[in-house]
């Protein structure tokens, strides 16, 4: 019953690519692209870094060492010097240890935690700051869960989304997500809350079912973009809403899920905490998941990971059977333009992931250091690559 159930759930979204303004064409979605090897950022300090956000206009970094109780922030240069740093655990700049995400909001720093969001100039000294209780799923020291979005309204002034829209509910009520506004957005100035945007019929989380552990939403807008994307880890659809007009669908964009997918689901009257942690391990293994959006205005990357093949999952596996496993999990590039899809999924066979856009059509790689490179080098080094239509 529950695989006919899943069957039932993304049958419908199996068909094809389709967005409020219309259609991709086939020769749009035929074309191919990779990433090519352009660039590299230096950073001259041993202890691996965190990178956090990237400054079009002025070409800086937001960075923070890696495994830190100090909470030391820094700005770097495209050089990789380093312009301003502070220490923000303690002291009369501090906002704490506990993060869920931090960011360029124009020309300050926007520092979002599980009870206030503080904001920073450039020099990282906290300018003011503004209560916004939410429920967090993951409490992080001096890490976070995703890049910030920011956005700019008619009327020039600048917001950030805040929210996270993952706590752990006792139960989840049927009415969850006709009730949940997706999208949070905070003016940096004001500290006033615009709340919007609601997902439709379309959505795997509207067909009578819950998917567990699979509800977590990603994010991605900037100051050059006219709507917020915005998708959930387990559905199909990206949804691009417009604060502007009240947070109106402006494009629902269906994106194909790439097998191994393999999704436990539950009815929604059954959606507890306690479904949550029973099927946790297993969509997480199995399931395959949008996990992460960045880009530049209307053109976006789609980070979306496959699940394990389950025919290379053993019990008690050896580390060459872990390996076998580990390998089997694939992960891709859903490229976005001005409202739909352009090209094939890119699969991203490199080394750790995308962090960040850092110019046009260009992307930072983010990894461990022993992952990124050859040998051992005594600085920090993370290479930026061009998405190019293959000839």
């Amino acid at each position: 019953m529950k695989k006919l159930l899943l069957l039932l759930l993304i049958s419908p979204f199996i068909i094809g690519i389709y967005s409020c303004g219309g259609s991709s064409s086939n020769s749009d979605l035929n074309k191919e692209f990779e990433f090519v090897k352009v660039d590299s950022l230096v950073i001259d300090i041993l202890k691996t870094v965190h990178i956090l956000d990237y400054h079009h206009e002025k070409e800086l970094y937001l960075i923070i060492p890696q495994m830190s109780m100090e909470g030391r922030f820094m700005i770097i240069d495209k050089e990789g010097q380093i312009v301003a740093e502070n220490t923000l655990a303690e002291g009369p700049d501090a906002f704490g240890l506990i993060t869920a995400r931090v960011g360029f909001v124009g020309d300050e720093i926007m520092v979002v935690t599980e009870g206030k969001t503080y904001v920073y100039d450039l020099n990282l000294k906290v300018q003011r700051s503004f209560p916004f209780e939410q429920g967090i799923r993951f409490r992080l020291i001096n890490f976070t869960r995703d890049n910030l979005s920011t956005f700019k309204t008619k009327d020039g002034n600048i917001s950030a989304v805040v929210n996270m829209n993952d706590e752990f509910l006792q139960t989840y009520p049927v009415d969850y997500f006709d009730t949940l506004n997706m999208v949070h957005l905070q003016n940096v100035k004001t500290g006033e809350i615009k709340k919007g945007g609601k997902i439709d019929e379309s959505s795997a989380f509207k067909q009578g079912v819950f998917i567990p552990f699979m509800d977590n939403p990603i994010y991605f807008s900037d100051l050059n973009s006219t709507s917020v994307s915005s998708m959930i880890w387990g559905d199909s659809i990206l949804y691009q809403m417009d604060p502007n007009d009240n947070f109106k669908i402006v494009n629902k964009i269906n994106l194909e899920r790439i097998t191994p997918n393999r999704l436990i689901t539950v009815p929604l009257e059954e959606a507890t905490r306690a479904a949550v942690q029973e099927h946790r391990g297993n969509n997480v293994k199995f399931g395959g998941a949008f996990f992460e959006i960045t880009g530049y205005g209307d053109e976006i990357l789609i980070g979306y990971r496959t699940g394990s093949d389950p025919n290379m999952v053993f019990e008690n596996p050896s580390e060459e059977q872990q390996r076998l496993e580990t390998e089997s999990r694939k992960k891709y590039y859903f490229y976005i333009k001005d409202g739909k899809q352009v090209g094939k999924p890119i699969e991203w066979n490199l080394p750790g992931k995308i962090q960040l856009n850092v110019g046009p059509n260009r992307y930072l790689q983010y990894g461990d250091q022993a992952e990124l490179h050859d040998f051992e080098k005594d600085y920090q080094c993370y290479y930026i690559y061009e998405l190019r239509e293959k000839s």
